[in-house]
């Protein structure tokens, strides 16, 4: 860096002065460099500018109305819908066709103990029946089926690490 250049504020100081967080020695600074000053009033007349155009922009804009677009009752079609009889007819037909079936669906079943069915009572000869089918299955759940382990002879086989290291097979 040159001495003209570190003489004066870094970009980092000028930005903390532009936002309002300036050091003491950045405003004993601005005051005596007229350089350093020249690019604030610079930065302070661009942003000016902008304020400017950008307000001559929004006033020459036609004058937008967010509030009739969204309303629908503004428009009048809308408004002859609302308010013709037809419409309150439909709508009341339709509440009616999909409101009194789902209003039936989920209302509760009337405690009628004519409608319940009970269960019929098991007899002994059932009982005696389903406990010989419970004893057949666990038969054949049970029965021993020779091994695959045992079929290849797996567990006779010493451990792949234990054939390298036979001091290791006696423990």
């Amino acid at each position: 860096m040159t001495p003209e250049q570190s003489a004066h504020l870094s970009e980092e100081a000028i930005n903390d002065v532009l936002i309002g967080l300036a050091s003491p020695e950045s405003k004993a600074h601005l005051a005596a460099c007229s350089i350093c000053s020249s690019r604030v009033k610079e930065f302070h007349s661009e942003m000016n500018d902008f304020n400017l155009t950008t307000l001559a922009w929004s006033e020459a804009r036609p004058e937008a109305r967010p509030q009739a677009r969204l309303d629908p009752v503004a428009k009048p079609w809308v408004r002859r819908i609302a308010a013709s009889p037809l419409s309150w007819t439909l709508a009341a037909a339709l509440l009616l066709a999909v409101g009194f079936p789902l209003w039936n669906h989920l209302r509760p079943a009337p405690n009628n103990a004519s409608a319940q069915t009970t269960a019929p009572q098991d007899n002994e000869a059932q009982i005696a029946q389903d406990n010989d089918l419970l004893q057949s299955v666990n038969v054949a759940l049970n029965q021993t089926e020779e091994s695959p382990i045992a079929v290849y002879h797996l567990s006779e086989a010493p451990h792949p690490r234990l054939r390298r290291r036979p001091e290791l097979r006696k423990q």
